[in-house]
C-alpha cells in the first residue's frame, strides 16, 4: 500500500508535464486495446474499465483485449483482421515494440547488426499496418507508447540484455514520430515510468515498475498506466 500511495504521487506531480489531449471516452464507445503480452496478461486496461464504471456508470462502453503474448508488430499485423476488425471497434489502442527488440539476440557477438535489420524488419511490417489503420477513418487511433525494459533496477542479475533498453527507445521515438505524422493521439507510459525508476532506484537499487523479469509490469506498474491514460 504504501509503495501504492507513493506512485501515485509521484505520478501526479508530474501529471501537468505529461498530460496529452486525448479526448476521453464516450458511452457506447467499443474499445480495442491491441498489443503483446503486457496487454494479453496485464492490468492496464481492466484498471481503465473499471474506471469508467464505477465513475460513469451510466456511460457504458465495452473493451476488448486484443493483446497476444510474444507478438511482434508483424504478428499483430497479420491477426488484425480476425483480432481486431472484427470486433467492430470504433475507438482502438495499439502497443508493440518491446518483443520487437529481442532478448538473447543481444549476447550474439553480431548482434547490433542482427538486431537492427530485425528492427527494421518491425517498421517495414508496421507500414503495412498503418495503411490497414488509414482504410479505417471511423475508428479512433490511440498509440499506446509502451511501459519500459527496466535494465537498471538491482533486484536481480538476471534478464540483463544488453541494448535492448537502447533499442526500445528508438522504437518508442518512431512510435510517437507515426502518431504525430497521422495525427493520430498517443499515450506515454515509457518516459514517465522510467522517470519513476529511476528516481526511486535512487533511494532504493532493487526498486522497479518490473519486479519479476524486468519487462512485465506489476500490478502497481498496471495502476500507474491505467492512471496515466
Amino acid at each position: 500500500m504504501k509503495k501504492l500511495i507513493l506512485l501515485l504521487v509521484l505520478i501526479a506531480a508530474r501529471g501537468a508535464v505529461t498530460a496529452q489531449n486525448i479526448a476521453p471516452f464516450r458511452a457506447g464507445d467499443r474499445v480495442a486495446f491491441v498489443g503483446n503480452s503486457i496487454t494479453d496478461g496485464g492490468h492496464y486496461h481492466s484498471y481503465i474499465w473499471l474506471y469508467y464504471m464505477t465513475r460513469f456508470p451510466n456511460m457504458r462502453i465495452t473493451c476488448y483485449n486484443a493483446g497476444i503474448g510474444g507478438d511482434v508488430v508483424g504478428q499483430i499485423n497479420d491477426r488484425f483482421e480476425d483480432d481486431v476488425f472484427s470486433k467492430k471497434p470504433n475507438v482502438l489502442t495499439l502497443t508493440w515494440g518491446m518483443n520487437d527488440t529481442g532478448y538473447f539476440e543481444w549476447y550474439r557477438p553480431d548482434a547490433q547488426d542482427v538486431m537492427d535489420k530485425r528492427i527494421q524488419g518491425s517498421y517495414d511490417n508496421y507500414t503495412l499496418l498503418e495503411n490497414k489503420l488509414k482504410q479505417h477513418p471511423e475508428i479512433r487511433k490511440i498509440f499506446i507508447l509502451g511501459s519500459p525494459y527496466d535494465e537498471t533496477s538491482k533486484f536481480t542479475t538476471k534478464n540483463i540484455y544488453p541494448k535492448k533498453s537502447a533499442a526500445f527507445s528508438k522504437v518508442i521515438d518512431f512510435q510517437q514520430a507515426a502518431a504525430k505524422r497521422n495525427n493520430w493521439g498517443y499515450v506515454d507510459f515509457y518516459h514517465p515510468m522510467t522517470e519513476i525508476n529511476l528516481r526511486e532506484q535512487a533511494k532504493d537499487s532493487t526498486f522497479s515498475l518490473t519486479p519479476n523479469d524486468r519487462v512485465h509490469p506489476d500490478n502497481d506498474g498496471h495502476l500507474v498506466m491505467a492512471y496515466l491514460f
